[in-house]
């Protein structure tokens, strides 16, 4: 992407995550950017190409917190259930916490009512993609005796994933008012250790 088109891109993200996509017209995308508003056409076919093009950047990131099952066997077999899931909710805070990710969020969030592709987007990317992640990883988990037996692997995940999705939601909102995340981060931390320890089999000589 040319440096021009770039930063029509970054400002719009900026201006459309504090303002909604209605808020904010072309002539003042061009006029933050330092261009005439007849140039931001020669770069973007109009407003909503840009968001567009935003919707689409983000879900390209979201799709970085997909690992491939082999990945995930391997991990899985490497270490303890706990340190797994830490490591997992580590690696998708780095991701997902990226300032420019941030104001995405809050873009499809503003939108998801008005516009169906951001309605589209939230329930893909906030949900059904976070639930099928965890839905097999209990599985591999399960194919390798390493949790009960009797356990459905697709309503443990739902039950992990809408209780961490909603610490997650409460973690961004305290971020992003730059206030103290180390509560709702150890409640996290308590709901992996719960999750991890109902669902292990317990080895004879261990404690119920």
């Amino acid at each position: 992407m040319n440096p021009t088109k770039q930063k029509i891109f970054d400002v719009s993200v900026e201006l459309f995550s504090k303002k909604g996509f209605s808020g904010v017209s072309v002539r003042e995308i061009a006029r933050n950017v330092g261009i005439k508003e007849s140039s931001l056409y020669n770069h973007y076919q109009n407003k909503d190409d840009i968001l567009a093009k935003i919707f689409d950047y983000f879900q390209t990131e979201m799709e970085k917190t997909s690992l491939s099952e082999e990945y995930l066997t391997e991990k899985i077999s490497n270490m303890p259930a706990t340190e797994f899931w830490e490591k997992g909710l580590t690696n998708f805070q780095q991701t997902t916490l990226k300032p420019e990710l941030q104001k995405i969020s809050k873009i499809v969030l503003l939108e998801m009512f008005n516009d169906q592709r951001a309605r589209d987007i939230a329930l893909r990317e906030f949900f059904t993609r976070q639930q099928k992640i965890a839905e097999t990883i209990l599985s591999l988990m399960q194919k390798k005796d390493l949790i009960k037996e009797n356990l459905d692997p697709k309503f443990l995940a739902m039950e992990y994933t809408y209780g961490m999705l909603g610490m997650q939601f409460e973690y961004n909102i305290l971020n992003n008012w730059n206030l103290s995340t180390n509560k709702v981060r150890e409640k996290m931390l308590d709901h992996i250790k719960f999750i991890s320890e109902y669902a292990k089999i317990v080895k004879e000589g261990e404690n119920q």
